[in-house]
């Protein structure tokens, strides 16, 4: 595994790699990105994009997450802009920009892309397709636990917008910083104890660290609101002209998309490539189910290789 902060529309990035670093000539006729859900902190997909490439074996492996969502170490030079000021940046137009600029600049044209996104990162590939100049190298997209419609309608949805809003509104940037005040220490203990209470792996302590800073928390709160008002109604029009290009993957205990939403999604489009999970896997698959749904994807990704 390899990782730094790159400058991706002069945002610092946080990009995570297996098999082949970005800078790197790439050899291979074929790679997998993957795109994070929100909040968009590639640190939380490690295990998942780790497991997925030792099971592909010749496929690098990259991870990139949201602008503004995993600020650099403190001794950096490299800063990452406030949000006042700069919402273009961090909105769902301003985090589709910041994946077409790495694709264009990291990729070269004649490497096909196995493109997987998890939640609202499936939205994004959506989006993605639209671009002709990404949409050439796509191999095939892999949408799991797919936020594509209805956000604001789904049972989270409906808890995000009349509760956790109001609550954070009020209360969120004072909780924030007063939690950052503690010593890193106690921080890292009430974590702990929040990650025994719900069952999540220790290994994801520093990222959830990050995660409770401020800068990074307004901005994933900002993406957020941004989802419940832009991702109403699915957009048939993309689905309809890239059908061979898309592979669904929904959860069978979904709070953010609903079994009814795959039913719908399969009665309006018959031969769509749609997937209802069976193991019961989270919609956060990244903190409970990584090697399950690796494997779940490799075998995904194996089916729709154009190379043996």
């Amino acid at each position: 595994m390899q990782e730094a902060y790159v400058n991706i529309n002069s945002i610092p990035t946080h990009i995570f790699t297996w098999g082949r670093w970005i800078e790197e000539t790439i050899s291979e006729k074929e790679i997998v990105i993957c795109i994070t859900g929100n909040p968009g902190l590639p640190g939380f997909y490690t295990e998942f994009a780790g497991t997925l490439q030792r099971e592909l074996g010749d496929l690098p492996v990259w991870v990139i997450g949201h602008a503004g969502h995993d600020d650099p170490p403190e001794a950096s030079i490299r800063e990452v802009p406030q949000l006042s000021g700069n919402e273009e940046l961090f909105n769902l137009d301003g985090q589709i920009r910041h994946k077409i600029a790495f694709i264009e600049k990291y990729v070269p044209s004649d490497v096909k892309i196995h493109l997987i996104g998890h939640s609202i990162g499936a939205w994004m590939i959506l989006q993605l397709l639209e671009n002709e100049r990404i949409r050439d190298r796509i191999q095939k997209c892999y949408l799991l636990f797919p936020t594509v419609e209805r956000m604001m309608e789904s049972p989270n949805g409906w808890i995000f917008t009349k509760v956790a809003m109001p609550l954070y509104s009020v209360f969120g940037y004072i909780f924030f910083s007063f939690f950052n005040f503690l010593p890193v220490w106690l921080r890292l203990m009430l974590i702990q104890i929040y990650f025994l209470i719900f069952s999540i792996p220790r290994q994801f302590l520093g990222t959830a660290l990050k995660y409770s800073k401020p800068s990074v928390a307004e901005k994933v709160v900002f993406l957020a609101d941004d989802e419940m008002a832009r991702v109403r109604g699915i957009q048939r029009e993309i689905v309809e002209q890239n059908l061979d290009l898309l592979k669904f993957y929904y959860g069978s205990t979904d709070g953010w998309v609903p079994v009814s939403y795959y039913e719908q999604l399969k009665r309006d489009y018959p031969k769509v490539d749609a997937q209802l999970d069976t193991k019961k896997i989270d919609h956060a698959f990244v903190l409970r189910h990584s090697q399950q749904t690796a494997g779940i994807v490799r075998d995904m990704i194996q089916q729709h290789r154009s190379i043996a």
